[in-house]
C-alpha cells in the first residue's frame, strides 16, 4: 500500500503497536497478581476451614483434606445446600466477598491507570505526529504563497519517502518550471527592447537622408532636372537599403526568438550550394571574381534547403565584398561518418587574429569592412541558421591571404 510509504503512518503505526504491546503486557500482571491473590486468599480461608474442623474432628482429617485438594464433588452439593441457608452460594458477587473485594478493587483501578496512561501516551504521540504532518503543510503553503509572490527558492525535503515528500517534490518542478517561464519571458522583454532598439538605431540614418532630401527637393526651386534625378536615385538608394535592413532584422529576430521551425530533409548538398550563389552572380561578376565548385554531386545530408541556403550566400557575399578585384573564391564539400563538411575561402585581406572570435557577434563590423552599408548581422544569421541545425561553423584567417569558413552539417541528430 502506497500510505504504508509514509513515515508519519509508519511511525504511528510503530508507536500504536508499542503501546498496545504496553497496555496487554501491564493487563496480563495485573490481572495474574489478582488471580495470585485470590487463590491465595481462597487457600488462606480453606486452610483455615481445615484447622477449625480438623481441630473438633481429628478422626475426619483425610476426609476433610480431600474435600479441598480433589474429592471435593461428592459432597458439594450437601454443603452447597447447608450454606443457601446464609445466602453463601456461586450467585454472591465479587463486591460481597470481602475476601476478594478488596483484590477486586486493586486490580481495577491498576486496569483503569493503565488504560488512562495508554490513553494518555497515545493521544501525545498522536498530536505529535500529526503536528509534524501539518507543520510540513504549513511549510508547504508558506513556501506555496513565496511562489506566488515570485520567490522560487526550492523546498527542503523533496527526497523523503511518502506522499509529503512526493508533494514538495512536484511543488519545487512547478516552482522551477515557472521560474523558468518568468525569465523566458523577462528575456522576451528584453530581447524585444534590443530588437526596437536596432531597428531604430539602423533605420536612423537612411530615414534622415530621405527626409532630408525630401525637404531639399520640395523647398528647392533652383534644382535642375539632373540633380532631381540624382536625389530620386539616392532615395531610392536609400529606401532598397531600408527594405534589406528590415528584412534582414526580422530574419535575425525570428532566428533570435526561436520561431523559426527548420525544415530538415534530404537533399543534395550541391544544389543547395548553386542556389545560394544564384543572387550573388552579378555581384561576382562587377568584381571580376572567379567562383570555383568541387565536389561531389551526390552528397545527401539533412538540412533545411531555404535557411542553409541564406547561410551559405551571406558567407559567400562577405568573401566577394572582401575579395580583391579579379580574386578566387573556392568552395569545396565533401562528406565522412559523421558529417558533411563545406569549406569556403577567398585570397582577400583576411581578418585581424583579434577580430576572429567576433565577426559571428551582431552588428559587429570589422576594422577590414569595406561596404559602408554593412551592417554586420550576415555572419550572425548564418551561425544562428547552422546551429540551428545541430550544425557548427569555424572560421580560419591569415591577413593578406585570406579567409576560410567551415560549415559542418550533422548527419544523425546529436
Amino acid at each position: 500500500m502506497k500510505l504504508l510509504k509514509n513515515k508519519e503512518i509508519q511511525l504511528i503505526i510503530g508507536i500504536i503497536t508499542v503501546l498496545l504491546i504496553a497496555c496487554g503486557a501491564v493487563s496480563y500482571y495485573t490481572v495474574k497478581n489478582f488471580a495470585n491473590s485470590v487463590n491465595k486468599i481462597q487457600i488462606q480461608q480453606n486452610t483455615a476451614v481445615i484447622g477449625a474442623i480438623v481441630k473438633q474432628y481429628p478422626q475426619l482429617e483425610s476426609d476433610i483434606v480431600k474435600n479441598y485438594t480433589k474429592g471435593f464433588q461428592e459432597d458439594y452439593e450437601y454443603g452447597k445446600s447447608i450454606l443457601k441457608k446464609y445466602s453463601y452460594d456461586e450467585s454472591l458477587g465479587v463486591e460481597k466477598n470481602y475476601m476478594v473485594e478488596n483484590s477486586f478493587r486493586k486490580a481495577n483501578t491498576r486496569i483503569g491507570i493503565t488504560l488512562i496512561l495508554f490513553w494518555a501516551v497515545l493521544i501525545l504521540f498522536c498530536v505529535l505526529c500529526f503536528n509534524r504532518v501539518f507543520s510540513k503543510i504549513r511549510k508547504i503553503s508558506i513556501s506555496a504563497e513565496a511562489i506566488v509572490e515570485g520567490n522560487y527558492d526550492s523546498i527542503k525535503g523533496d527526497t523523503q519517502e511518502g506522499d509529503i515528500g512526493y508533494l514538495i517534490y512536484q511543488i519545487n518542478c512547478m516552482s522551477e518550471r515557472l521560474s523558468e517561464n518568468v525569465q523566458a519571458l523577462e528575456n522576451e522583454k528584453i530581447f524585444l527592447k534590443r530588437i526596437m532598439a536596432d531597428i531604430s538605431h539602423q533605420l536612423k540614418t537612411p530615414l534622415a537622408s530621405l527626409i532630408m532630401f525630401n525637404d531639399i527637393m520640395k523647398n528647392d526651386s533652383t534644382l535642375s532636372e539632373e540633380e532631381r534625378d540624382g536625389f530620386v536615385l539616392e532615395s531610392k538608394n536609400q529606401l532598397d537599403r531600408m527594405e534589406w535592413l528590415i528584412k534582414n532584422i526580422l530574419k535575425m529576430a525570428k532566428l533570435e526568438a526561436g520561431v523559426v521551425e527548420f525544415t530538415m530533409e534530404e537533399a543534395d548538398i550541391s544544389e543547395t550550394v548553386q542556389r545560394s550563389l544564384s543572387p550573388l552572380k552579378a555581384i561576382a561578376s562587377e568584381k571580376n571574381v572567379d567562383i570555383r565548385l568541387h565536389g561531389s554531386s551526390n552528397i545527401i545530408v539533412k538540412h533545411d534547403i531555404n535557411w542553409t541556403t541564406e547561410a551559405f550566400s551571406n558567407i559567400i557575399k562577405n568573401c566577394i565584398e572582401h575579395s580583391n578585384t579579379g580574386g578566387d573564391i573556392k568552395i569545396s564539400w565533401d562528406e565522412n561518418n559523421v558529417f558533411v563538411q563545406i569549406i569556403i575561402e577567398d585570397e582577400g585581406q583576411g581578418i585581424p587574429k583579434d577580430e576572429l572570435p567576433r565577426i559571428f557577434d551582431r552588428f559587429y563590423k570589422g576594422s577590414y569592412s569595406c561596404n559602408p552599408t554593412n551592417i554586420g548581422i550576415g555572419l550572425y544569421i548564418t551561425k544562428t541558421i547552422v546551429e540551428g541545425q545541430n550544425g557548427s561553423i569555424y572560421v580560419s584567417s591569415t591577413t593578406g591571404k585570406g579567409t576560410r569558413f567551415t560549415v559542418r552539417l550533422m548527419k544523425k541528430p546529436l
